[in-house]
């Protein structure tokens, strides 16, 4: 559980890629949410797919499907799934 209040940075990485991505996603890559901005290329659709699940992670969330309260989130692109990401937390300004 979190301070009330504490934020997290957010990892997300591309665990899978089934066939060839339209906008470049490739196994390893690596996308990071902090406080006001986010590094790294990463799809708009897929970025607007998972916002729900960044955000709720940036704040503490823990989702019950999850093995533990650190076990990283799995998100499905909207393109058939074509490309797996994991998403997993850190508290600010530490490694994810």
């Amino acid at each position: 559980m979190s301070k009330q209040g504490q934020r997290f940075r957010v990892k997300v990485k591309v665990v899978s890629v089934t066939r060839p991505c339209n906008a470049g996603h490739r196994e390893g890559d690596e996308i990071i949410f902090e406080y006001n901005q986010v590094v790294g290329k990463i799809c708009f659709d897929s970025m607007c797919s998972m916002i729900a699940k960044v955000h709720s992670l940036r704040y503490g969330a823990q989702f019950p499907w999850l093995k533990g309260p650190q076990a990283p989130a799995l998100h499905s692109c909207p393109d058939q799934g074509n490309v797996t990401f994991e998403l997993s937390r850190a508290v600010a300004g530490e490694g994810a």
